[in-house]
C-alpha cells in the first residue's frame, strides 16, 4: 500500500516499548515509524513508536 501524502506529520507515542508490546499498539489505517530507542536493565530492546492516522489509502 502507498499513502497518497507520504509527508505527513508522525506523532510520537507516550512511552518506550518492548516487541512485544507490538501488537497491543499497531492498529488498522495508521502508518508507523518504529526506532530502537535503548535498552533495558535486563537487556531488552527498548522501541519509540511514531504513527500517522490515514483515512484514504491507495494500493
Amino acid at each position: 500500500m502507498v499513502h497518497e501524502n507520504e509527508q505527513e506529520d508522525f506523532q510520537r507515542l507516550p512511552g518506550l516499548f518492548r516487541v512485544w508490546d507490538l501488537a497491543r499498539v499497531i492498529v488498522p489505517g495508521a502508518i508507523y515509524r518504529i526506532e530502537e530507542a535503548g535498552l533495558t536493565r535486563d537487556g531488552a530492546t527498548l522501541f519509540a513508536i511514531y504513527q500517522v492516522i490515514v483515512s484514504t489509502m491507495v494500493h
